[in-house]
């Protein structure tokens, strides 16, 4: 399991903001910051969901492998 600090989601955030503002313009004036922040929110949690998830180790894969056989 990773753990994200702050300093980890605002480095994420740089990422995806360009393409986040880029959506927005689609978007009428007065929604957008909320739009934003919702946004936010979601790549906040959708991160934390997925960094959360233990993936499998090799012979926990190969006996789930054999066990849909």
């Amino acid at each position: 399991m990773i753990e994200m600090n702050d300093q980890d989601f605002e480095e994420w955030l740089e990422i995806f903001m360009p393409m986040i503002r880029n959506k927005l313009k689609n978007t009428s004036f007065q929604e957008r910051e909320d739009l934003e922040q919702e946004l936010k929110i979601k790549i906040h949690e959708k991160a934390d969901m997925l960094l959360c998830q233990d993936a499998p180790g090799f012979w926990e894969f190969v006996a789930d492998l054999v066990n849909k056989l």
